[in-house]
């Protein structure tokens, strides 16, 4: 019977990860340049699913988990970490498109093939003994240790993402993005955890296999759920990219070149551009603009006559805040005065003409400002 189940969840999971596998490989895409990074991402998923799936015949037709389950324990974890090579790096093409370069992804996957051949010569050359006994656990060590790294990489770039977003988009856009954050927390416990389940006797070996179905099902839908934001998302980075460079330029050649009469004059020039632009935002809020729902940083550079660098630059260094936290500042405070006002406006109403395109945000911001909800708030 425990056979059987052996055999029922690892053709149920074969089944999934070949589907899925075929799916981000070959699925119909946008051919656009700017889904470049999505097909990309999407393709090396794939791969990852594929080598999953590979491992999976591996243990299906040859049932070295039967036969011999030191080797299959080491199968597993070189499985494991091309994996973990592909899945983060499939995770960075979204979040940072130029991290991942030709020379990086060559470096990870020579990482894989060290760790493999070092599980190979370990294999075939330690004495049988303690050490011997030991090589599995000192071979999961080396792993977790590389998908912990790949890990925080990600969750830096990801901050770092999130906070492109915020200085781009009015409305809550990490919901964009949050499902990788949820993946990568996701991958770490579905490693470290398969790589703990992948020394438990054979008889409960089926509880492995069982237990990655929901992550793989997760994957996928999570990318089918972005790619109908994708574009919101990428153009948000995108953009920013290029000012990212142009600042780093600018910067370096500041630290290089001493203050000259000409550099002290453009000092000059922007402190004017500064007060422009602040009588520029005043007129601006005066007249409500903030209250157009799905507002981004390029809207009010247009309508101001600057660029949405030195706007964003601006609301960062006067209002310590981001251009998402600045313009939620300024439609709670509008919300409120609408309350004060129109004490039997409903809650949506007030959502609506304060600029929120939707109730649940608006509640959501409202609370994390006020400490109570909107509702509570105006009966008070």
């Amino acid at each position: 019977m425990e056979l059987e189940i052996y055999h029922y969840s690892l053709c149920a999971s074969l089944t999934l990860l070949i589907f899925f596998s075929y799916r981000f490989i070959f699925g119909k895409l946008p051919k656009k340049e700017n889904y470049r990074p999505y097909r990309q991402s999407r393709m090396l998923s794939g791969f990852a699913m594929l080598m999953l799936s590979a491992n999976y015949m591996v243990h299906m037709f040859a049932t070295p988990r039967l036969t011999s389950p030191m080797l299959a324990i080491l199968m597993n974890l070189c499985t494991y970490w091309i994996a973990v090579t592909l899945f983060g790096s499939a995770l960075m093409m979204l979040l940072d498109r130029r991290h991942l370069t030709k020379e990086r992804f060559k470096r990870h996957l020579a990482a894989w093939v060290v760790y493999c051949l070092l599980t190979h010569l370990m294999w075939r050359y330690t004495p049988e003994g303690l050490l011997r006994k030991l090589m599995p656990f000192i071979l999961a060590i080396l792993f977790i240790i590389y998908a912990v790294k790949v890990a925080r990489r990600i969750f830096i770039t990801f901050r770092k993402a999130k906070q492109k977003l915020d200085d781009y988009y009015s409305e809550d856009s990490e919901a964009y993005i949050r499902w990788m954050s949820v993946f990568t927390y996701w991958a770490i416990i579905f490693g470290v955890g398969q790589g703990i389940l992948t020394f438990v006797p054979s008889k409960y070996v089926f509880v492995w296999i069982i237990s990655a179905i929901p992550f793989y099902i997760y994957l996928y839908t999570s990318y089918a759920n972005y790619f109908l934001f994708y574009e919101n998302v990428e153009g948000a980075l995108a953009v920013d990219e290029g000012s990212e460079y142009a600042d780093s330029t600018t910067n370096s050649n500041k630290k290089e070149d001493k203050p000259s009469g000409s550099q002290e004059r453009s000092i000059g020039m922007a402190k004017v551009q500064e007060t422009i632009l602040e009588r520029q935002l005043k007129k601006w809020k005066d007249e409500r603009k903030f209250t157009v729902g799905g507002i981004t940083i390029e809207d009010v550079a247009r309508e101001t006559g600057t660029n949405r660098t030195y706007i964003s630059s601006f609301i960062n260094s006067h209002y310590s805040m981001s251009f998402r936290e600045w313009i939620n500042e300024l439609r709670l405070e509008y919300a409120k005065e609408l309350m004060k006002n129109n004490p039997e406006l409903a809650m949506r109403e007030v959502a609506r003409l304060a600029g929120y395109l939707s109730l649940s945000y608006f509640t959501k911001t409202f609370k994390e400002a006020e400490g109570v909800t909107p509702g509570r708030w105006n009966k008070d």
